[in-house]
């Protein structure tokens, strides 16, 4: 029988703003539908903040408590500086830690008064996240049935780590246990302790307790090499909690919120790549042309400190003395940043850095770089000031005006900066070559350059000009120290080259329209945006590499109710073959049934057999011949829409949505705020893009291949309808495959996803000695390191 669990925490404005935000929204996405959490929150109105809204989680305002707002202000001198009497010590700060035990209490007590078997009560610390899916039985796993309390020991320590308490609401000891918790605090008894922190008045009432026979459990007393707080081995990693969730204590709180801030997303390759030369490179005094919001000094100065204590970075920009006129003249897209808001900005970073016991040092220069950037600048370094100027720093990323004569001026006025990055070497598309002419300043610079080594990375980030793709965009990288010893060349992971397929419709527009005209009349129920859920999408392609035995163990470790097999038609047989069946079959395929798939399988043949608990989703350009043969079979048919281009109105094609609408052609049928799907070039994709929209966040995805073995010598000569060959060899970290067109699109698209960090989706390959799965290794999540890597500890 399930236990009774209820999880609680509490937290300040600052919490909130450091880590209690990304606690509760982890709780949100990964926790059971069973697990509550009850959040209390203190001296601020959080609901103004908009927390994540889920059924998991009640917010609470601690500030209602009368018994704690008394204490407070009673006790308000004992606020770790003796009322500004002494330098701040947090083992001496009872006000701080009286907002955990009045919340901790104050529930507890109203869980037995609304029951006589109220269950666990679990304390969690706001600077945890939940890092995977965490059910109720997870939570029962650390808390053994017949313990009254558990706690976290350090035998190194004179208290346990309190980030993680479980109390036994059943069992009377915990609730006293709670009581006398309280009272020491609402008693004043508290300031009789050495130190005045709940950990502390905890661990002394637990040795008491202990000592009187209640039944507790320790998880971690007995490791001996638990010797810091917060550098290596903690108990709250080494406890089955720690399977599960992450613990950010003491600074790592902070650096969490440094490294995760939303503000400090980079979604664009090139500026990861940029991110990467930091890091290799590692240059302490920093120059940048076009600072715009400040955002960018302080991504490359936190890589820049990976390696350094000190950075100096000069900005130059035109702030808020940028025109219009300006604007148009240097091809400049982006808004303007007042001067005072960016120095503001970097100053509160140069304030939390000091913390972790790193210098950053900074000058913003305001006006034209062709009158600003030939100046010396005074800078301060931890020897005193020195003046610098700007062509003897380490590094210069020059991304200012983007016109021939400023890009030409800036290179010029820094041409003897060991390296120089810059941004926006255009990669026009074929047919917007003469179009994207004005837009390659640093093309014909990076012409210009002689005798020097330098190198333009591949990037797929697109450029726009009138809301129009007219290529990729790059960044060109020159040294200027000759000797590879003293400055090597870029790493060559900046080299990989990512798959670029520019995907076509495989049928004309029109007859993508007359199918979608005749779906919205014969499908009546259609996908739409839902709230988040907790279940699995075992999502199966059709490749070969499908490992039926490794499914079933997929589908018994999660749970056979919990998870949703999601196929498309080409693995819909053999799935019903080796018995397993699927919830729903989604389908992409604008052309007639009765024609021969890219498999070299007649449509038709593939729903010969059809289960009566798979649902079968039809995109709406789906051919109606297929709609007609998949509605004689089941009346479980669903519609859904994929973005494409030719639903949009001819004047809005190519071009990018505007306030993420778009506009369509009326005559479709389709009904104004319709879901778009996107997400892809097929129905495995698209799949995951409907699933996505359905509130799953936890996949795992089987047959995603896209190659195949090696064709014969004939085929190998086979071309397709445009004349070029029908089968491509790729390769990948030097691994050969072959694959189609088609195929290779897919690829492009799982390259893409598996390259995203502002998706929040949980994500598990399955496969082997495949195109994607060689993708899915080199993949930029497989390269992130464990916490303990990134931050210590």
């Amino acid at each position: 029988m399930t236990a009774k669990i209820n999880v609680i925490t509490s937290f300040s404005e600052e919490g909130w703003k450091d880590y209690a935000q990304k606690m509760v929204n982890s709780a949100a996405e990964h926790w059971g539908p069973t697990l509550h959490l009850t959040a209390f929150y203190h001296d601020f109105d959080l609901l103004s903040c908009n927390p994540v809204k889920s059924p998991n989680i009640t917010y609470r305002n601690l500030n209602e408590i009368t018994d704690m707002l008394e204490f407070r202000e009673s006790h308000k001198r004992y606020d770790g500086t003796l009322g500004g009497d002494m330098p701040y010590n947090w083992k001496h700060d009872c006000i701080k830690f009286s907002h955990k035990v009045f919340a901790l209490t104050e529930f507890a007590f109203e869980l037995c008064a609304d029951s006589k078997k109220p269950g666990w009560l679990v304390w969690l610390d706001a600077d945890t996240t939940t890092d995977r899916r965490f059910t109720i039985e997870d939570m029962e796993s650390c808390l053994p049935a017949k313990a009254e309390l558990v706690y976290l020991g350090r035998q190194s320590f004179e208290y346990s780590e309190t980030s993680f308490v479980g109390f036994n609401l059943n069992h009377r000891p915990a609730v006293d246990l709670l009581g006398d918790l309280r009272g020491q605090y609402i008693s004043g008894e508290v300031l009789n302790y050495r130190e005045w922190h709940d950990g502390f008045i905890f661990e002394r009432l637990l040795i008491i307790y202990n000592a009187h026979g209640m039944k507790s459990h320790d998880w971690t007393g007995h490791i001996k090499d638990i010797k810091s707080m917060t550098k290596g081995k903690q108990a709250f990693d080494q406890a089955p909690i720690g399977k599960f969730m992450t613990h950010f204590k003491g600074k790592k709180k902070k650096l969490y919120k440094d490294k995760h801030s939303e503000d400090m997303v980079m979604p664009a390759k090139r500026y990861q790549q940029l991110l990467d030369a930091v890091l290799f490179y590692k240059p302490k005094t920093i120059v940048e042309t076009g600072a715009f919001n400040g955002q960018r000094a302080i991504q490359l100065s936190l890589a820049a400190f990976e390696h350094t204590d000190y950075v100096s970075y000069i900005g130059y920009d035109l702030f808020e003395d940028a025109t219009s006129e300006l604007d148009e003249i240097e091809f400049n897209s982006k808004d303007h940043n007042t001067l005072q808001v960016v120095r503001k900005r970097l100053e509160e970073f140069a304030e939390k850095i000091k913390k972790k016991g790193k210098t950053f040092t900074f000058r913003l220069i305001k006006g034209d770089t062709k009158e600003t950037l030939q100046h010396p600048i005074i800078i301060d370094t931890p020897e005193g000031e020195r003046t610098l100027h700007p062509n003897q720093a380490d590094l210069a990323f020059i991304d200012g005006g983007h016109s021939d004569a400023t890009v030409q001026h800036d290179y010029a006025t820094l041409k003897d900066v060991r390296i120089i990055i810059l941004d926006d070497f255009i990669n026009p598309m074929e047919e917007k070559k003469e179009e994207a002419l004005h837009y390659c300043a640093v093309n014909r610079l990076y012409d210009t350059i002689e005798n020097k080594r330098k190198w333009v990375l591949p990037s797929a980030d697109p450029i726009y000009a009138e809301s129009t793709q007219i290529g990729s965009t790059h960044l060109a990288i020159v040294l200027n120290d000759d000797s590879e010893e003293t400055t090597p060349p870029p790493p060559q992971h900046l080299f990989q080259v990512p798959i670029i397929v520019q995907p076509k419709d495989c049928v004309p527009k029109e007859y993508i329209q007359n199918n979608i005209q005749s779906n919205t009349q014969m499908i009546n129920k259609w996908v739409g945006r839902a709230k988040r859920n907790n279940e699995v999408a075992i999502m199966v392609s059709g490749g070969a590499s499908t490992n039926w035995k490794e499914l079933e163990a997929v589908i018994q470790h999660e749970g056979e109710e919990n998870c949703k097999i999601v196929c498309v038609k080409h693995s819909y047989p053999d799935l019903l073959k080796h018995g397993f069946k699927p919830w729903a079959c989604v389908i992409l395929d604008p052309r007639p049934v009765t024609g021969t798939s890219t498999h070299g399988i007649v449509r038709s043949t593939l729903f010969e057999n059809v289960h009566e608990d798979t649902t079968f989703m039809l995109a709406s350009m789906t051919d109606p011949s297929v709609t007609e043969l998949v509605k004689s079979k089941t009346d479980k048919v669903i519609g859904w829409h994929a973005f494409s281009e030719a639903l949009r109105t001819p004047d809005q094609q190519g071009k990018q949505p505007r306030d993420n609408k778009l506009i369509v052609k009326e005559e479709l049928g389709m009904e104004e705020g319709a879901t778009l799907i996107v997400g892809g070039t097929c129905a495995a994709m698209r799949g995951i893009g409907i699933m996505h929209t359905l509130g799953f966040r936890y996949f795992h995805l089987f047959g995603y291949d896209c190659c195949f073995e090696e064709p014969t010598e004939e085929l190998q000569e086979l071309k397709d309808d445009q004349g070029k060959p029908k089968y491509i060899k790729v390769s990948v970290d030097h691994t050969p495959y072959w694959t189609t067109g088609e195929l290779l699109a897919m690829a492009q698209d799982c390259e893409k996803l598996f390259a995203r960090d502002d998706i929040d989706m949980d994500i598990n390959f399955h496969g082997e000695n495949t195109l994607v799965a060689s993708l899915w290794k080199t993949s930029p999540i497989q390269k992130l390191k464990h916490y303990t890597e990134v931050i210590g500890g």
